[in-house]
């Protein structure tokens, strides 16, 4: 006997939505996402770290473990963000969560409610600005140019918005290689932007992931290590310098802001990753940050050469990134690389259209090209069919090697 379907749909709640799930897929060239080399994950070290920490701990598993996380990852990250960036923080005021994703939502729920003004970059994380729209933030992106933010106009748009009756609570930024130009904030703009958010009595959340790809140049002073008055939330992850899979991210925060941002959480970080990444990273961290590094310089020279060799004379712009695992494309403004990113994708190219990291709602003529996965024969060869996509649907006419 056929069982009649039950129907729920008075009875949702009016704050879920029905969203397709997403399965990723991937293109033959994968420039879409910030993803690390495949190579570069560290399997027989985490396996090895992972084995040595059961011997010691692993009756630990039968217990809950402290809502911030396992005490040796707290205190292993807190020494390294006084050595790498240059501010003693307490293990208490650390937390691990589930990624940067995670840390972000958690302070975000703590600090915003439906309608709240939110500033940040005028091209961000489209995760991170998903996560604001999804609480009911008014988001509004602020001007940028090669150096970032400009806090003359950040402080212009602050100024605008409080007169409209919109004052800012927060800025998010990611001031080291933003995401998604590549571009890194100057230490006297951060200086004033902290001078600025004091004035107007805002927020400021520094997000971290990506500080320690480092090419060339020299890390800029972290905001928090500018400022510990506690108007700083600094989010930092695993996830670039070991593997997105892993899940394991942190935030550092004072006191009541750390427990409100933990009060929306119901479960604790996977206790047996945690145990892997301490070990592995208290053994061998800064050799495996130089080791990724490695890899990864050649193939910014790559995606830099290729499309110096493949899109001269176009008219098209991109950045140049000291570290990192994308660059920012800016095309003629006829071109809508929003529509080209299917036909794209069906010959072969992955990339995600600057649309998706809009707050203002511009960004259909740039893209996001991500070079950390592929290795530098096919970021060069990826680049290169782009363009030869792109003269054929007659965005422009490309001349190799122009």
């Amino acid at each position: 006997m056929a069982t009649k379907t039950f129907d729920l749909s008075d009875l949702y709640s009016e704050a879920s939505i029905d969203t397709e799930i997403r399965v990723p897929k991937h293109a033959k060239y994968d420039f879409a996402t910030a993803q690390p080399d495949p190579s570069s994950i560290p399997l027989k070290g985490l396996t090895d770290a992972l084995a040595s920490m059961l011997e010691k701990q692993g009756t630990d598993l039968a217990y809950y473990p402290d809502a911030r996380g396992i005490p040796e990852l707290r205190e292993l990250i807190a020494g390294k963000l006084e050595r790498d960036d240059g501010f003693k923080v307490s293990p208490d005021n650390i937390a691990v969560v589930n990624g940067s994703a995670e840390a972000n939502f958690l302070v975000i729920k703590a600090l915003i409610n439906p309608g709240d003004t939110v500033i940040m970059e005028h091209y961000v994380y489209s995760g991170t600005l998903a996560q604001f729209r999804k609480v009911g933030a008014d988001v509004v992106g602020t001007p940028m140019d090669d150096d970032s933010i400009i806090p003359e106009k950040l402080e212009a748009l602050i100024e605008r918005l409080t007169a409209e009756g919109r004052k800012p609570k927060v800025l998010y930024t990611i001031p080291e290689f933003q995401n998604p130009t590549g571009s890194t904030l100057p230490t006297e703009r951060r200086k004033a932007i902290l001078d600025i958010c004091h004035r107007h009595h805002m927020a400021l959340i520094e997000d971290e992931c990506y500080t320690d790809l480092r090419y060339e140049g020299e890390t800029q002073e972290s905001f928090r290590s500018l400022d510990d008055s506690g108007i700083v939330t600094y989010v930092g992850s695993f996830s670039k310098i070991l593997a997105p899979g892993l899940r394991l991210g942190y935030f550092v925060a004072d006191d009541e802001l750390l427990r409100r941002a933990l009060s929306f959480r119901h479960t604790g970080t996977n206790h047996l990753t945690s145990l892997a990444v301490y070990e592995y990273l208290n053994r061998e961290m800064y050799e495996h940050i130089d080791h990724i590094n490695g890899l990864n310089r050649p193939k910014r020279d790559a995606a830099l050469s290729s499309l110096g060799e493949n899109f001269g004379g176009t008219g098209t712009t991109w950045t140049s990134p000291k570290g990192s695992l994308y660059l920012w494309v800016t095309f003629p403004e006829h071109v809508n690389a929003t529509e080209l990113m299917p036909i794209a994708f069906e010959a072969g190219v992955g990339f995600n259209s600057g649309a998706s990291f809009a707050p203002n709602g511009d960004g259909d003529h740039c893209a996001r090209i991500c070079f950390g996965y592929e290795t530098p024969e096919k970021v060069r060869d990826g680049i290169a069919l782009l363009a030869e996509v792109m003269d054929r649907e007659g965005s422009f006419k490309v001349s190799p090697g122009a």
